[in-house]
């Protein structure tokens, strides 16, 4: 399982705007465990929606390959 600090740096590195830690001038958070929470809500959307465009980009690929083939045979 990856740590609070692994997904926010996963979250910085992929665009995210990751809150700053609870202590920091500009942190909204007075909790660690608020932040740990805000962290893991915005992994769990990040991870969301990654493995939507994995779907589809593989439904897209079906299609293109349904579509080769059915054309080959059209002309065949």
């Amino acid at each position: 399982m990856l740590s609070t600090d692994h997904k926010a740096n996963i979250l910085h590195k992929a665009g995210y705007a990751v809150p700053a830690r609870p202590g920091s001038a500009d942190s909204i958070y007075q909790t660690a465990q608020c932040w740990e929470k805000a962290i893991d809500t915005l992994y769990v959307s990040y991870s969301a929606s990654r493995a939507a465009k994995s779907l589809r980009d593989a439904e897209e690929a079906r299609m293109l390959a349904l579509l080769q083939l059915r054309s080959t045979k059209a002309y065949a």
